[in-house]
């Protein structure tokens, strides 16, 4: 059985594997990625939407991927909604496809490697590197790596087989693409729908492509704090009895399409192992904001980091410097996802009136002013933080937060 050796192996082509196999490659180690579908990109399972600081941290210059721009946000509770509006070129829709293609390419630019249709069976540390053994169509093939970057999504081969800890709440999600009818003044921004007959412990979202009514269509649900384990089972009845929904949808032309999303914080030290040489990005390491569901841009951010420490522990020999990533990546967007979790979980307790009143609170004029100034899907403790200094919110969320604290 032929042995490849590499400095840095990533498992996963996602946006958080290409990334680090770019600036691996880019730091000077002969780098690896192994996918394990047979495409780059496919098959999808995410919204698609991400924003302006995404596509910058991108480092593209090839825009193909961008479908439309989100001018902002229309969000719906029960009986009520808000109107948001970007100042700025805030937010996008892409196609995830395409994009992921780019950044593998740019991956390869760089001089890193890529090997489809290849499944990690086993990870096992030998005397100076660490050893994968690969199922192939003829059979089985061995891969040694000095670092290896498991970058292979929510339930991480290569985490469970390092020892580890992948995430242990998701969020369970579903998306169809179809026809979607909307005014004129709003085809360019995205739809929110909250409530727990919608869809329990998260949202539903419709998001426009920017061409002939097409749009996104999908939700993701909480189990636990859910009636029905099958999101499909909620989308199904939002799109033939909602009654925005339902109005506005015309039929599919796609095919259902499923995914899950980590939800939480992973204890300190378990996204890397010293002993064994691996580091976790990116949904493996539960890398994602637990307000929005999104991990692309948190992704290549920490995608960036590991790449460049695990090839300079891979070129100098000393893996001990691993640990300057669980401290790096922590120290740029730790406190956002640990402060996202306490959201998600205030959320998941909310009852359909307690959303409508919050939207009722926030449609004054000063509020809805400050949301638009100071939210930010990627950051958005930013705007959370300046509403704890609104004595009006204060007192609305106070009762919450004791349902909260007495439910945790």
């Amino acid at each position: 059985m032929s042995m490849l050796e590499y400095d840095v192996v990533v498992v996963g082509g996602g946006p958080a594997g290409c990334m680090a196999a770019k600036y691996a490659a880019k730091t000077g180690a002969s780098t690896l990625i192994i996918e394990a579908d047979t495409e780059i990109g496919k098959p999808v399972q995410c919204a698609g939407l991400i924003s302006k600081r995404a596509i910058e941290e991108s480092e593209t210059k090839d825009k193909s991927f961008i479908n439309c721009e989100i001018k902002g946000a229309i969000v719906r509770s029960q009986s009520q909604e808000l109107m948001l509006e970007s100042p700025d070129k805030s937010a996008f829709a892409i196609r995830r496809d395409i994009f992921d293609t780019i950044l593998a390419e740019e991956a390869q630019k760089e001089g890193a490697e890529i090997i489809l249709r290849r499944r990690v069976k086993s990870v096992t540390k030998g005397a100076g590197e660490t050893k994968l053994l690969i199922s192939t169509a003829n059979g089985k093939e061995e891969i040694s790596a000095r670092v290896v970057i498991g970058a292979d999504g929510v339930k991480s081969k290569v985490a469970k087989m390092a020892g580890l800890s992948v995430a242990k709440s998701f969020l369970n999600c579903v998306q169809v693409e179809g026809v979607y009818e909307t005014e004129d003044a709003f085809a360019d921004f995205a739809e929110i729908f909250v409530g727990n007959s919608i869809a329990p412990g998260f949202f539903a979202w419709a998001i426009p492509l920017g061409a002939e009514n097409i749009a996104r269509i999908g939700l993701c649900i909480d189990k636990r704090f859910s009636a029905q384990s099958n999101p499909l089972l909620y989308l199904k009845r939002n799109l033939a009895e909602h009654p925005i929904l339902a109005k506005r949808y015309k039929g599919a032309r796609s095919k259902f399409t499923a995914g899950t999303i980590p939800i939480g914080v992973q204890k300190r030290g378990r996204t890397v192992r010293v002993d064994k040489g691996i580091l976790l990005v990116g949904d493996a390491a539960a890398q994602v904001k637990p307000v929005t569901g999104g991990g692309v841009y948190y992704g290549m951010k920490c995608g960036k980091m590991a790449g460049e420490i695990a090839a300079k522990a891979s070129l100098t020999g000393d893996l001990k410097m691993l640990t300057a990533y669980e401290r790096q990546w922590r120290k740029e967007i730790g406190k956002e996802i640990a402060f996202g979790v306490k959201v998600h979980r205030l959320r998941c307790i909310l009852s359909d009136k307690d959303f409508d009143t919050i939207f009722q609170t926030l449609s004054q004029e000063e509020l809805l002013q400050q949301i638009q100034k100071k939210g930010d899907m990627d950051y958005p403790s930013i705007v959370f933080h300046e509403f704890s200094k609104k004595p009006c919110l204060i007192k609305l969320m106070a009762k919450n937060i004791i349902k909260y604290l007495y439910t945790k």
